[in-house]
């Protein structure tokens, strides 16, 4: 008995000593957990602490507990039924529990019980110095027990030992927040966001990653204190707190910089696009009117943007150009977002612009279609044709789908636009026949059709507006949308096939679908990757992958077709190594639908 005493103290007062010295307020409690362990045997012990709602409790220390069992004991509501944690905390009095499948208030957690051989558990509530419930100290054991006068001890000292524990840390973080929070908005004051961009840049170096700095001044403010007051002011800048943090990243740090100053950082960005979409969120959420005493204050934000390692390389300067960036949205009209490097503020605007016309191109018919026909290798035009979408700007031209379809899934039109794609290309199809005109079918590239929920209605529905045969319809399927989780899609693909529209696998070669799947895809036809085409450029280039892609589609009873023919060598070697049908610059560009009308009449 001394023996298991002397051990007890001797654990108190080591892990009382390493919280007087300021330990890690996590590996402390975990060593309570452990040293209480060492005293009971086969047991494990747990901390749990309510949640600032103070309605349920989170396991915060259980180093010898698997993680299964945390996650279902995380979000414990305190009840008469739903364990001793939940009882002792509901009752403020120790609860001890020597069968855990018998006793009643176990009742609502019987399964975790079974499921992980809890057989007994005592609880007992944590308390701090004001004697208020802040959770639970619990020692689980994996034989049903009653527990001895030294265990009644040890829970009753390690309990209150871990309510000293989480006192000091709730101090320390207190002390930590009025240290780095700003007191008015609850965001990180300016000392905490320098120190959390300079962590970010040292990362950012070793890790060879971008970041951004955004700078944010509330456009106009001193007019909103000077009209309504600084009650109101401050009210103002409480709500323009809570917008920005709806418009960061769980990744991002926000900041309020001093007055109506904010900054955010943006760490690891892939690419321009994210960071214009977030200040572009900032922009729009400024510009609402914020109410304040039953008055309506409208406000908006000048946002300034610098770049790591494209502006600078230190913290200062970042800050210093983001700084000079905001300035230049100011005097370029406010409420807009400005780069420190102003040719990258031309791009977005041009984007912004490209942004605006798509949604009007769509209402004023800017959008047509080209066809580029497919022939045999003997140099003879088929009857089948390619249809390809293009946008006829009315400032800049003809404009390829390399020019305008990221743009399009960006602002999702993509819905509109492949509609539009389908329907028009039936109702040219069925208009060249009804003329007499010599025509098999007209392909349309499938991936303008992925964001679609209901493709197979959408392109049945179509066929019967326009009342054009299904077999004269083609759609082309890239690869790669068959490799994952693609069942679904089959069997849209299926019924189609059923219906009568001629599937084609596009693409192929470069997408990873396996032989057994190739096996059973609907598909009528091979449309070879045009990487392998690309390679073909001298006489004694090695074509075995060529061969092997004809020599499986010919197993499979399918023909092959080759795209972006550009040479005559290109066309000798796929004609010669089997392919069935040829596509490329070198027989015909896409043409407008007048003038393929006066090909299909003319043969």
């Amino acid at each position: 008995m001394e023996n298991r005493e002397d051990q007890l103290l001797l654990s108190q007062k080591k892990i009382l000593e390493n919280v007087a010295l300021g330990g890690d307020f996590q590996e402390t409690l975990d060593e309570l957990c452990s040293a209480s362990e060492l005293l009971v045997s086969d047991s494990v012990c747990s901390v749990m602490i309510f949640d600032r709602s103070r309605q349920h409790l989170n396991v915060v220390s259980a180093p010898n507990i698997p993680d299964a069992v945390i996650e279902r004991l995380n979000g414990t509501v305190p009840n008469e039924s739903a364990g001793s944690c939940a009882v002792a905390v509901l009752h403020n009095a120790p609860v001890y529990v020597s069968n855990t499948l018998d006793d009643e208030r176990w009742s609502d957690v019987r399964g975790l019980a079974r499921d992980f051989s809890i057989l007994a558990c005592w609880s007992h509530p944590v308390r701090n110095t004001t004697g208020e419930v802040v959770g639970s100290f619990a020692i689980s054991s994996f034989e049903e027990r009653e527990p001895t006068y030294f265990q009644q001890q040890l829970l009753t000292e390690s309990a209150n030992i871990a309510g000293i524990i989480l006192e000091r840390h709730e101090r320390e973080k207190d002390l930590w927040d009025k240290a780095h929070q700003d007191k008015l908005t609850g965001l990180c004051n300016r000392p905490m966001f320098d120190m959390t961009l300079s962590h970010a840049i040292s990362s950012a170096r070793r890790h060879q990653a971008q970041l951004a700095v955004l700078f944010v001044d509330l456009d106009n403010f001193k007019a909103i204190n000077d009209t309504y007051g600084h009650k109101a002011g401050d009210d103002v800048l409480r709500e323009i707190a809570q917008r920005l943090h709806r418009c960061q990243r769980s990744s991002d740090t926000l900041a309020r910089y001093g007055g109506d100053e904010f900054t955010l950082l943006l760490e690891n960005i892939d690419d321009l696009n994210s960071v214009t979409q977030v200040a572009q969120r900032i922009i729009d959420e400024c510009s609402m009117p914020v109410l304040t005493d039953g008055h309506s204050a409208n406000v908006s934000a000048s946002v300034g943007i610098s770049l790591f390692p494209n502006d600078a390389l230190e913290l200062r300067e970042l800050l210093s150009f983001a700084d000079r960036a905001m300035y230049k949205a100011k005097s370029k009209g406010r409420n807009g977002f400005y780069f420190y490097e102003e040719g990258l503020t031309r791009v977005v605007e041009a984007k912004k612009r490209l942004s605006i016309e798509l949604r009007s191109a769509l209402l004023n018919n800017e959008f047509v279609l080209f066809y580029q026909p497919l022939f045999n290798t003997d140099g003879s035009m088929s009857n089948s044709l390619e249809a390809l979408v293009r946008w006829n700007h009315p400032a800049r031209g003809l404009l390829t789908t390399g020019d305008f379809l990221p743009m399009v899934e960006e602002e999702g039109l993509m819905d509109e636009l492949s509609e539009w794609v389908l329907y028009a290309a039936c109702v040219q199809t069925k208009t060249w026949l009804d003329k007499g005109l010599l025509l098999d079918k007209v392909a349309i590239n499938f991936s303008l059709f992925t964001e679609q929920k209901d493709f197979y209605a959408m392109v049945g529905r179509v066929l019967d507006e326009t009342r054009l045969p299904a077999t004269y319809l083609e759609l082309d399927i890239a690869e790669s949308l068959l490799v994952d989780d693609s069942d679904k899609l089959i069997s849209e693909l299926e019924q189609l096939r059923k219906r009568g529209v001629v599937v084609a696998l596009d693409n192929f070669g470069t997408g990873g679908v396996s032989l057994a799947l190739l096996a059973r895809l609907p598909i009528d036809l091979l449309k070879m990757d045009r990487d392998f085409v690309d390679h073909l450029t001298v006489e004694n280039d090695d074509p075995r992958l060529i061969k092997t892609i004809v020599a499986m589609a010919s197993c499979l009873g399918l023909p092959v077709l080759a795209k972006r023919i550009e040479t005559d060598l290109q066309r000798e070697i796929l004609a010669r190594e089997g392919c069935d049908l040829l596509q490329g610059h070198l027989f015909s560009a896409p043409l407008a639908a007048s003038d393929i009308e006066s090909l299909l009449q003319g043969r």
